[in-house]
Protein backbone atom coordinates (compact mmCIF):
# COMPACT_ATOMS: atom_id res chain seq x y z
CA UNK A 1 0.00 0.00 0.00
CA UNK A 2 2.87 2.35 0.86
CA UNK A 3 4.45 1.88 -2.58
CA UNK A 4 1.15 2.52 -4.36
CA UNK A 5 0.58 5.68 -2.35
CA UNK A 6 4.10 6.92 -3.03
CA UNK A 7 3.78 6.30 -6.75
CA UNK A 8 0.58 8.34 -6.73
CA UNK A 9 2.27 11.22 -4.89
CA UNK A 10 5.25 11.26 -7.28
CA UNK A 11 2.95 11.09 -10.26
CA UNK A 12 0.85 14.03 -9.07
CA UNK A 13 3.83 16.14 -8.04
CA UNK A 14 7.07 15.98 -9.98
CA UNK A 15 5.93 13.38 -12.44
CA UNK A 16 3.13 15.56 -13.85
CA UNK A 17 4.91 15.99 -17.19
CA UNK A 18 2.87 14.41 -19.92
CA UNK A 19 4.81 11.83 -21.88
CA UNK A 20 4.70 12.68 -25.54
CA UNK A 21 4.85 8.99 -26.36
CA UNK A 22 1.47 8.53 -24.69
CA UNK A 23 -0.19 11.23 -26.75
CA UNK A 24 -0.88 10.42 -30.35
CA UNK A 25 -3.34 11.17 -33.10
CA UNK A 26 -5.61 14.18 -32.83
CA UNK A 27 -5.11 15.05 -29.16
CA UNK A 28 -7.24 18.18 -29.39
CA UNK A 29 -10.30 16.33 -30.74
CA UNK A 30 -9.76 13.49 -28.28
CA UNK A 31 -9.72 16.00 -25.42
CA UNK A 32 -12.84 17.72 -26.69
CA UNK A 33 -14.67 14.41 -26.89
CA UNK A 34 -13.67 13.56 -23.32
CA UNK A 35 -14.91 16.91 -22.00
CA UNK A 36 -18.19 16.49 -23.93
CA UNK A 37 -18.81 12.96 -22.65
CA UNK A 38 -17.25 12.99 -19.17
CA UNK A 39 -17.98 16.47 -17.83
CA UNK A 40 -21.58 17.15 -18.94
CA UNK A 41 -22.98 14.73 -16.37
CA UNK A 42 -22.24 17.36 -13.69
CA UNK A 43 -21.64 20.61 -15.59
CA UNK A 44 -24.58 22.25 -17.38
CA UNK A 45 -24.42 23.78 -20.85
CA UNK A 46 -22.40 22.38 -23.72
CA UNK A 47 -18.88 22.65 -25.04
CA UNK A 48 -19.83 25.19 -27.73
CA UNK A 49 -21.61 27.76 -25.54
CA UNK A 50 -19.65 26.89 -22.42
CA UNK A 51 -19.92 24.44 -19.55
CA UNK A 52 -20.82 25.79 -16.12
CA UNK A 53 -17.87 26.36 -13.79
CA UNK A 54 -15.38 25.44 -16.51
CA UNK A 55 -16.05 28.44 -18.78
CA UNK A 56 -15.35 30.93 -15.98
CA UNK A 57 -11.76 29.77 -15.43
CA UNK A 58 -8.37 29.70 -17.14
CA UNK A 59 -5.39 27.73 -15.87
CA UNK A 60 -1.94 26.37 -16.61
CA UNK A 61 -1.59 22.69 -17.61
CA UNK A 62 -0.70 21.84 -14.01
CA UNK A 63 -3.78 23.72 -12.80
CA UNK A 64 -6.14 21.85 -15.12
CA UNK A 65 -4.50 18.56 -14.18
CA UNK A 66 -5.13 19.22 -10.47
CA UNK A 67 -8.75 20.17 -11.18
CA UNK A 68 -9.51 17.06 -13.22
CA UNK A 69 -7.71 14.78 -10.78
CA UNK A 70 -9.74 16.28 -7.92
CA UNK A 71 -12.95 15.56 -9.85
CA UNK A 72 -12.22 11.88 -9.33
CA UNK A 73 -13.09 12.49 -5.67
CA UNK A 74 -16.55 13.55 -6.87
CA UNK A 75 -17.21 10.41 -8.84
CA UNK A 76 -15.54 11.16 -12.18
CA UNK A 77 -14.46 7.96 -13.88
CA UNK A 78 -11.49 8.83 -16.08
CA UNK A 79 -8.26 7.09 -17.06
CA UNK A 80 -4.80 8.64 -16.89
CA UNK A 81 -4.68 8.63 -20.68
CA UNK A 82 -7.99 10.52 -20.85
CA UNK A 83 -6.74 13.04 -18.30
CA UNK A 84 -3.76 13.78 -20.55
CA UNK A 85 -6.01 14.51 -23.50
CA UNK A 86 -8.39 16.64 -21.43
CA UNK A 87 -5.53 18.70 -19.96
CA UNK A 88 -4.13 19.31 -23.44
CA UNK A 89 -7.52 20.47 -24.76
CA UNK A 90 -8.29 22.79 -21.83
CA UNK A 91 -4.78 24.26 -21.83
CA UNK A 92 -5.08 25.10 -25.51
CA UNK A 93 -8.48 26.81 -25.27
CA UNK A 94 -8.49 28.15 -21.70
CA UNK A 95 -4.85 28.50 -20.75
CA UNK A 96 -3.02 31.51 -19.37
CA UNK A 97 -1.32 34.02 -21.64
CA UNK A 98 2.47 34.10 -21.34
CA UNK A 99 2.63 37.45 -19.54
CA UNK A 100 0.08 36.30 -16.96
CA UNK A 101 2.39 33.50 -15.80
CA UNK A 102 5.59 35.55 -15.46
CA UNK A 103 5.23 36.69 -11.82
CA UNK A 104 4.57 33.14 -10.64
CA UNK A 105 6.72 30.90 -12.78
CA UNK A 106 8.77 29.86 -9.76
CA UNK A 107 5.89 27.69 -8.61
CA UNK A 108 5.56 25.95 -12.00
CA UNK A 109 9.32 25.52 -12.34
CA UNK A 110 9.68 24.04 -8.83
CA UNK A 111 12.31 26.62 -7.83
CA UNK A 112 13.73 25.34 -4.53
CA UNK A 113 13.70 27.53 -1.40
CA UNK A 114 11.90 30.40 -3.14
CA UNK A 115 10.51 32.91 -0.64
CA UNK A 116 7.37 34.66 -1.82
CA UNK A 117 6.89 38.40 -1.49
CA UNK A 118 3.20 38.67 -0.69
CA UNK A 119 1.20 41.34 -2.48
CA UNK A 120 -1.15 42.15 0.40
CA UNK A 121 -1.77 41.00 4.01
CA UNK A 122 -5.33 40.27 2.90
CA UNK A 123 -4.18 37.26 0.85
CA UNK A 124 -1.51 36.25 3.35
CA UNK A 125 -4.00 35.97 6.20
CA UNK A 126 -6.84 34.33 4.31
CA UNK A 127 -5.19 32.22 1.61
CA UNK A 128 -1.40 32.03 1.72
CA UNK A 129 -1.28 30.63 5.24
CA UNK A 130 -2.25 27.25 3.72
CA UNK A 131 -0.74 27.39 0.24
CA UNK A 132 1.41 29.68 -1.86
CA UNK A 133 0.13 32.96 -3.25
CA UNK A 134 1.34 31.68 -6.61
CA UNK A 135 -1.35 29.00 -6.52
CA UNK A 136 -3.85 31.87 -6.64
CA UNK A 137 -1.99 33.98 -9.18
CA UNK A 138 -1.44 31.15 -11.63
CA UNK A 139 -5.15 30.92 -12.48
CA UNK A 140 -7.90 33.26 -13.63
CA UNK A 141 -11.53 33.20 -12.47
CA UNK A 142 -14.48 35.55 -12.80
CA UNK A 143 -16.18 37.04 -9.72
CA UNK A 144 -18.69 34.18 -9.46
CA UNK A 145 -16.00 31.53 -9.63
CA UNK A 146 -13.86 33.18 -6.94
CA UNK A 147 -16.95 33.32 -4.73
CA UNK A 148 -17.66 29.65 -5.34
CA UNK A 149 -14.04 28.85 -4.47
CA UNK A 150 -14.58 30.39 -1.03
CA UNK A 151 -17.71 28.25 -0.62
CA UNK A 152 -15.72 25.20 -1.70
CA UNK A 153 -13.12 25.82 1.01
CA UNK A 154 -15.80 26.07 3.68
CA UNK A 155 -17.42 22.84 2.51
CA UNK A 156 -14.19 20.91 1.92
CA UNK A 157 -12.47 22.11 5.11
CA UNK A 158 -15.25 22.64 7.68
CA UNK A 159 -12.77 23.09 10.57
CA UNK A 160 -11.14 26.02 8.79
CA UNK A 161 -13.10 28.60 10.79
CA UNK A 162 -11.68 27.21 14.03
CA UNK A 163 -8.06 27.60 12.93
CA UNK A 164 -5.70 30.50 13.58
CA UNK A 165 -6.44 33.64 11.54
CA UNK A 166 -10.04 32.38 11.14
CA UNK A 167 -11.48 31.90 14.61
CA UNK A 168 -10.38 35.38 15.72
CA UNK A 169 -12.16 37.24 12.91
CA UNK A 170 -15.19 37.10 10.65
CA UNK A 171 -13.33 34.97 8.12
CA UNK A 172 -16.23 34.12 5.80
CA UNK A 173 -17.41 37.70 5.33
CA UNK A 174 -13.83 38.95 4.94
CA UNK A 175 -13.22 36.27 2.30
CA UNK A 176 -16.41 37.04 0.38
CA UNK A 177 -16.62 40.83 0.77
CA UNK A 178 -12.93 41.79 0.67
CA UNK A 179 -10.85 38.95 -0.75
CA UNK A 180 -13.15 37.98 -3.64
CA UNK A 181 -13.36 41.56 -5.02
CA UNK A 182 -9.56 41.80 -4.77
CA UNK A 183 -9.10 38.49 -6.59
CA UNK A 184 -11.61 39.30 -9.33
CA UNK A 185 -9.89 42.64 -9.93
CA UNK A 186 -6.31 41.32 -9.94
CA UNK A 187 -6.82 37.75 -11.15
CA UNK A 188 -10.12 38.03 -12.99
CA UNK A 189 -11.06 36.24 -16.17
CA UNK A 190 -11.84 39.38 -18.17
CA UNK A 191 -9.14 38.68 -20.76
CA UNK A 192 -9.24 35.94 -23.36
CA UNK A 193 -6.58 33.32 -23.94
CA UNK A 194 -4.72 33.81 -27.23
CA UNK A 195 -3.09 30.70 -28.61
CA UNK A 196 0.09 31.76 -30.41
CA UNK A 197 1.65 28.64 -31.86
CA UNK A 198 5.46 28.55 -31.81
CA UNK A 199 7.51 26.35 -34.12
CA UNK A 200 9.59 24.35 -31.63
CA UNK A 201 11.06 21.87 -34.10
CA UNK A 202 14.77 22.32 -34.71
CA UNK A 203 17.82 23.10 -32.58
CA UNK A 204 17.90 25.36 -29.54
CA UNK A 205 21.00 26.61 -27.74
CA UNK A 206 20.74 26.42 -23.95
CA UNK A 207 22.78 27.98 -21.16
CA UNK A 208 22.16 26.85 -17.60
CA UNK A 209 23.46 26.81 -14.08
CA UNK A 210 23.04 23.70 -11.91
CA UNK A 211 23.03 24.42 -8.21
CA UNK A 212 26.29 23.17 -6.73
CA UNK A 213 27.62 21.95 -10.08
CA UNK A 214 28.15 25.15 -12.06
CA UNK A 215 27.42 26.47 -15.55
CA UNK A 216 26.71 24.40 -18.67
CA UNK A 217 25.71 24.85 -22.29
CA UNK A 218 23.92 22.42 -24.57
CA UNK A 219 22.09 21.95 -27.84
CA UNK A 220 18.48 20.84 -27.47
CA UNK A 221 17.26 19.19 -30.68
CA UNK A 222 13.49 18.74 -31.06
CA UNK A 223 11.92 16.48 -33.68
CA UNK A 224 8.16 16.61 -34.14
CA UNK A 225 6.40 13.27 -33.69
CA UNK A 226 2.85 14.67 -33.91
CA UNK A 227 1.17 18.02 -33.31
CA UNK A 228 2.81 19.65 -30.25
CA UNK A 229 4.71 16.44 -29.43
CA UNK A 230 8.47 16.02 -29.86
CA UNK A 231 11.30 13.60 -29.32
CA UNK A 232 14.42 15.31 -28.04
CA UNK A 233 18.15 14.98 -27.58
CA UNK A 234 20.28 17.12 -25.31
CA UNK A 235 24.00 17.33 -26.03
CA UNK A 236 26.28 19.60 -24.05
CA UNK A 237 28.97 20.12 -21.46
CA UNK A 238 29.55 21.81 -18.16
CA UNK A 239 32.16 24.56 -18.33
CA UNK A 240 34.60 22.27 -16.50
CA UNK A 241 34.28 19.72 -19.34
CA UNK A 242 31.84 17.17 -17.90
CA UNK A 243 29.38 15.85 -20.47
CA UNK A 244 25.65 16.47 -20.33
CA UNK A 245 23.70 14.15 -22.61
CA UNK A 246 20.07 13.12 -22.56
CA UNK A 247 17.17 11.79 -24.61
CA UNK A 248 13.46 12.15 -24.00
CA UNK A 249 10.05 13.36 -25.08
CA UNK A 250 8.27 16.70 -24.83
CA UNK A 251 4.84 18.23 -25.27
CA UNK A 252 3.79 21.86 -25.70
CA UNK A 253 0.67 23.28 -24.04
CA UNK A 254 -1.00 26.64 -24.67
CA UNK A 255 1.38 27.30 -27.55
CA UNK A 256 4.38 28.17 -25.34
CA UNK A 257 4.41 25.93 -22.24
CA UNK A 258 7.10 23.27 -22.84
CA UNK A 259 7.17 20.15 -20.67
CA UNK A 260 9.69 17.35 -21.14
CA UNK A 261 10.81 14.15 -19.48
CA UNK A 262 14.47 13.19 -20.03
CA UNK A 263 16.84 10.37 -19.21
CA UNK A 264 20.24 11.69 -18.07
CA UNK A 265 22.60 8.78 -17.47
CA UNK A 266 19.74 6.62 -16.21
CA UNK A 267 18.27 9.34 -13.99
CA UNK A 268 14.87 10.84 -14.80
CA UNK A 269 14.82 14.63 -15.26
CA UNK A 270 12.05 17.14 -15.98
CA UNK A 271 12.24 20.30 -18.05
CA UNK A 272 9.70 23.08 -17.54
CA UNK A 273 10.20 25.93 -20.01
CA UNK A 274 8.19 28.85 -21.30
CA UNK A 275 8.95 30.55 -24.61
CA UNK A 276 8.19 34.24 -24.96
CA UNK A 277 5.97 34.48 -28.08
CA UNK A 278 7.43 37.92 -28.92
CA UNK A 279 11.18 37.31 -28.47
CA UNK A 280 11.15 33.51 -28.86
CA UNK A 281 13.54 33.37 -25.90
CA UNK A 282 13.22 30.31 -23.68
CA UNK A 283 13.55 30.24 -19.89
CA UNK A 284 12.79 27.75 -17.16
CA UNK A 285 14.15 24.87 -15.14
CA UNK A 286 15.58 21.38 -15.38
CA UNK A 287 15.63 19.12 -12.32
CA UNK A 288 15.68 15.51 -11.19
CA UNK A 289 12.17 14.09 -11.15
CA UNK A 290 12.53 12.70 -7.63
CA UNK A 291 14.83 15.45 -6.34
CA UNK A 292 13.68 18.82 -7.58
CA UNK A 293 16.37 20.39 -5.39
CA UNK A 294 18.90 19.00 -7.90
CA UNK A 295 17.99 21.99 -9.98
CA UNK A 296 19.20 24.05 -12.94
CA UNK A 297 18.17 27.50 -14.12
CA UNK A 298 18.04 27.48 -17.94
CA UNK A 299 17.83 30.08 -20.73
CA UNK A 300 17.67 29.33 -24.43
CA UNK A 301 17.12 30.55 -27.97
CA UNK A 302 16.33 28.81 -31.23
CA UNK A 303 19.30 28.62 -33.58
CA UNK A 304 17.32 29.96 -36.52
CA UNK A 305 16.88 33.28 -34.71
CA UNK A 306 18.67 36.00 -36.68
CA UNK A 307 19.13 38.27 -33.67
CA UNK A 308 22.50 38.33 -31.89
CA UNK A 309 21.84 37.42 -28.27
CA UNK A 310 23.80 36.37 -25.20
CA UNK A 311 22.33 33.62 -23.05
CA UNK A 312 25.16 33.39 -20.55
CA UNK A 313 28.79 34.13 -19.76
CA UNK A 314 31.01 31.91 -17.60
CA UNK A 315 32.74 32.93 -15.46
CA UNK A 316 31.40 36.49 -15.08
CA UNK A 317 34.46 37.94 -13.35
CA UNK A 318 38.24 38.19 -13.67
CA UNK A 319 40.55 39.30 -10.88
CA UNK A 320 42.67 42.35 -11.69
CA UNK A 321 46.02 41.45 -13.23
CA UNK A 322 44.97 37.83 -13.88
CA UNK A 323 44.22 35.89 -17.05
CA UNK A 324 41.26 33.60 -17.53
CA UNK A 325 39.29 31.68 -20.14
CA UNK A 326 35.81 33.12 -20.70
CA UNK A 327 32.96 31.23 -22.42
CA UNK A 328 30.09 33.14 -24.05
CA UNK A 329 26.95 31.25 -25.11
CA UNK A 330 24.26 32.74 -27.35
CA UNK A 331 23.03 33.14 -30.91
CA UNK A 332 24.74 34.64 -33.99
CA UNK A 333 27.98 35.30 -32.14
CA UNK A 334 30.31 34.70 -35.11
CA UNK A 335 31.00 38.43 -35.55
CA UNK A 336 33.76 40.84 -34.64
CA UNK A 337 34.03 40.89 -30.88
CA UNK A 338 35.42 43.59 -28.62
CA UNK A 339 35.59 44.19 -24.89
CA UNK A 340 35.40 47.56 -23.18
CA UNK A 341 38.42 48.99 -21.36
CA UNK A 342 39.70 46.90 -18.48
CA UNK A 343 39.71 43.47 -20.13
CA UNK A 344 41.98 42.56 -23.04
CA UNK A 345 41.47 39.69 -25.48
CA UNK A 346 44.69 37.69 -25.77
CA UNK A 347 43.30 35.04 -28.07
CA UNK A 348 40.03 33.82 -29.55
CA UNK A 349 40.21 30.15 -28.56
CA UNK A 350 36.91 29.10 -30.19
CA UNK A 351 34.31 30.87 -32.25
CA UNK A 352 31.00 29.72 -33.70
CA UNK A 353 27.49 31.04 -34.08
CA UNK A 354 26.53 29.79 -30.61
CA UNK A 355 29.77 29.79 -28.65
CA UNK A 356 32.78 32.05 -28.23
CA UNK A 357 35.73 31.14 -25.98
CA UNK A 358 38.21 33.90 -25.16
CA UNK A 359 41.55 33.98 -23.37
CA UNK A 360 41.55 37.35 -21.58
CA UNK A 361 43.67 39.39 -19.16
CA UNK A 362 42.25 41.88 -16.69
CA UNK A 363 43.88 45.24 -16.17
CA UNK A 364 45.39 45.86 -12.71
CA UNK A 365 44.41 49.50 -13.03
CA UNK A 366 40.87 49.21 -11.67
CA UNK A 367 39.53 48.27 -8.24
CA UNK A 368 36.15 47.52 -9.82
CA UNK A 369 35.28 47.78 -13.52
CA UNK A 370 32.22 46.40 -15.28
CA UNK A 371 32.93 45.25 -18.81
CA UNK A 372 30.74 45.46 -21.93
CA UNK A 373 30.74 42.86 -24.71
CA UNK A 374 30.46 44.26 -28.26
CA UNK A 375 29.53 42.09 -31.26
CA UNK A 376 29.92 44.26 -34.37
CA UNK A 377 27.81 47.28 -33.43
CA UNK A 378 25.66 45.57 -30.77
CA UNK A 379 26.68 46.22 -27.17
CA UNK A 380 25.80 44.04 -24.19
CA UNK A 381 26.45 46.16 -21.12
CA UNK A 382 28.08 45.01 -17.88
CA UNK A 383 28.31 41.32 -18.77
CA UNK A 384 31.67 40.90 -16.98
CA UNK A 385 33.44 42.48 -14.03
CA UNK A 386 37.10 43.10 -13.19
CA UNK A 387 37.87 43.42 -9.48
CA UNK A 388 40.82 43.54 -7.06
CA UNK A 389 39.15 42.03 -3.98
CA UNK A 390 35.67 41.19 -2.82
CA UNK A 391 33.89 43.27 -0.21
CA UNK A 392 31.61 40.59 1.19
CA UNK A 393 30.46 37.00 0.93
CA UNK A 394 26.85 35.95 0.49
CA UNK A 395 25.22 32.51 0.64
CA UNK A 396 22.36 31.52 -1.62
CA UNK A 397 19.82 30.58 -0.59
CA UNK A 398 19.74 32.62 2.62
CA UNK A 399 17.08 30.26 3.95
CA UNK A 400 16.66 26.62 3.00
CA UNK A 401 14.63 23.56 3.86
CA UNK A 402 16.00 20.02 3.78
CA UNK A 403 13.96 16.92 4.61
CA UNK A 404 14.98 13.62 6.15
CA UNK A 405 13.96 10.55 4.19
CA UNK A 406 14.54 6.98 3.09
CA UNK A 407 15.10 5.16 6.40
CA UNK A 408 11.73 5.82 8.00
CA UNK A 409 9.61 5.58 4.88
CA UNK A 410 9.60 5.47 1.12
CA UNK A 411 9.90 9.22 0.51
CA UNK A 412 13.44 10.13 -0.61
CA UNK A 413 15.61 12.63 1.21
CA UNK A 414 15.41 16.26 0.12
CA UNK A 415 18.91 17.69 -0.13
CA UNK A 416 19.92 21.33 0.06
CA UNK A 417 22.50 22.94 -2.23
CA UNK A 418 24.32 26.08 -1.13
CA UNK A 419 26.56 28.41 -3.12
CA UNK A 420 28.85 31.20 -1.93
CA UNK A 421 28.74 34.40 -3.99
CA UNK A 422 31.39 37.12 -3.89
CA UNK A 423 30.01 40.67 -3.70
CA UNK A 424 31.46 44.06 -4.56
CA UNK A 425 30.07 47.32 -3.25
CA UNK A 426 28.53 49.42 -6.04
CA UNK A 427 28.83 53.15 -6.55
CA UNK A 428 27.32 53.87 -3.12
CA UNK A 429 30.19 52.01 -1.46
CA UNK A 430 27.79 49.95 0.67
CA UNK A 431 27.06 46.22 0.75
CA UNK A 432 23.46 45.08 0.89
CA UNK A 433 22.06 47.71 -1.46
CA UNK A 434 20.58 47.44 -4.94
CA UNK A 435 23.80 48.36 -6.75
CA UNK A 436 25.91 45.51 -5.30
CA UNK A 437 27.92 43.72 -7.99
CA UNK A 438 28.20 39.92 -8.04
CA UNK A 439 31.42 38.24 -9.17
CA UNK A 440 29.61 34.89 -9.24
CA UNK A 441 30.24 31.69 -7.35
CA UNK A 442 33.47 31.36 -5.35
CA UNK A 443 35.05 28.19 -3.97
CA UNK A 444 34.24 28.42 -0.27
CA UNK A 445 34.65 25.83 2.47
CA UNK A 446 31.48 24.70 4.23
CA UNK A 447 30.40 23.56 7.68
CA UNK A 448 27.25 23.53 9.80
CA UNK A 449 26.62 24.87 13.29
CA UNK A 450 23.70 24.93 15.71
CA UNK A 451 21.39 27.84 14.93
CA UNK A 452 20.39 28.67 18.50
CA UNK A 453 20.67 27.49 22.11
CA UNK A 454 17.90 24.94 21.70
CA UNK A 455 19.75 23.43 18.73
CA UNK A 456 22.89 23.20 20.87
CA UNK A 457 20.98 21.50 23.69
CA UNK A 458 19.38 19.00 21.28
CA UNK A 459 22.73 18.31 19.53
CA UNK A 460 21.15 19.02 16.16
CA UNK A 461 24.51 19.18 14.35
CA UNK A 462 25.27 15.64 15.45
CA UNK A 463 22.07 14.16 14.06
CA UNK A 464 20.62 16.18 11.17
CA UNK A 465 23.07 15.12 8.44
CA UNK A 466 26.30 16.22 6.75
CA UNK A 467 27.41 19.01 4.47
CA UNK A 468 30.15 18.44 1.90
CA UNK A 469 33.00 20.80 2.82
CA UNK A 470 33.80 21.58 -0.83
CA UNK A 471 30.53 21.43 -2.79
CA UNK A 472 28.12 22.93 -0.24
CA UNK A 473 25.66 20.06 -0.71
CA UNK A 474 23.83 19.04 2.46
CA UNK A 475 22.61 15.45 2.80
CA UNK A 476 20.04 14.98 5.58
CA UNK A 477 19.88 11.98 7.89
CA UNK A 478 17.39 9.12 7.81
CA UNK A 479 13.69 9.52 8.56
CA UNK A 480 11.84 8.10 11.50
CA UNK A 481 12.52 8.00 15.25
CA UNK A 482 16.15 7.95 16.38
CA UNK A 483 16.62 6.04 19.68
CA UNK A 484 19.88 7.89 20.29
CA UNK A 485 18.14 11.26 20.56
CA UNK A 486 16.26 12.64 23.51
CA UNK A 487 12.73 11.20 23.55
CA UNK A 488 13.74 9.13 20.48
CA UNK A 489 12.71 12.05 18.31
CA UNK A 490 13.47 12.23 14.59
CA UNK A 491 16.54 13.78 12.99
CA UNK A 492 15.05 17.23 12.41
CA UNK A 493 16.98 20.29 13.52
CA UNK A 494 17.67 24.03 13.29
CA UNK A 495 20.96 24.70 11.54
CA UNK A 496 23.30 27.52 10.57
CA UNK A 497 25.18 26.87 7.31
CA UNK A 498 28.56 28.61 7.26
CA UNK A 499 30.78 29.42 4.25
CA UNK A 500 34.42 30.52 4.62
CA UNK A 501 36.35 32.03 1.72
CA UNK A 502 39.92 33.32 1.60
CA UNK A 503 40.63 36.13 -0.88
CA UNK A 504 44.30 37.07 -0.71
CA UNK A 505 45.18 37.75 2.92
CA UNK A 506 41.58 38.32 3.97
CA UNK A 507 39.10 35.69 5.10
CA UNK A 508 35.36 36.18 4.63
CA UNK A 509 32.51 34.37 6.31
CA UNK A 510 28.78 34.23 5.70
CA UNK A 511 25.99 32.11 7.07
CA UNK A 512 22.55 30.90 6.04
CA UNK A 513 19.63 29.40 7.94
CA UNK A 514 18.42 25.85 7.23
CA UNK A 515 15.59 23.89 8.75
CA UNK A 516 16.02 20.13 8.51
CA UNK A 517 12.53 18.77 8.85
CA UNK A 518 10.28 15.78 8.18
CA UNK A 519 9.07 14.34 4.91
CA UNK A 520 6.41 16.12 2.90
CA UNK A 521 3.84 13.60 1.75
CA UNK A 522 1.51 15.85 -0.24
CA UNK A 523 3.26 17.40 -3.23
CA UNK A 524 0.82 18.74 -5.82
CA UNK A 525 2.15 20.22 -9.08
CA UNK A 526 1.28 23.68 -7.72
CA UNK A 527 1.82 23.97 -3.95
Amino acid sequence: MKTTYLNSIWKISMGFLMSAAALYGNEFQEGKNIIETKCVSCHTGNINVGLSRIEGQRKTPEGWYMTIYRMKNHGLSITDREIKFAVKYLSDIQGLNYQETIPYRYILEQTPNYQEKYSTPLLTETCARCHSEARIGIQRRNFTEWTKLVDFHIGQFPTLEFQALSRDRDWVNIAKNEVVPYLSENFGNDKKFELKAIDFEGSWTLFGHKLGDGDFSATLKLTKTSKDNYSLTLDGNFVDGRELKATGNAIVYSGYEFRAKLDVNGISYNQIFAVNPQTLQLAGSMFETLHHEEYSFVKGAKNSDKETSILGVSPISVKAGNSKTITIIGNNLDKNIKLSNGLKINKVVEKSSNKVVLDVTASSKYDVKQIDLIFDSKTFEKELVVYKKIDALKIVPDYAISRVGDGGGAMPKQYANFEAIGLLAGTDGKIGTSDDISIGKVNAKWNIEAFDERAIEDEDVKYVGKIDAFSGKFTPSFAGPNPLRKFSTNNAGNIKVVATYKDGVETYKADSHMMVTVQKWVNPPIN
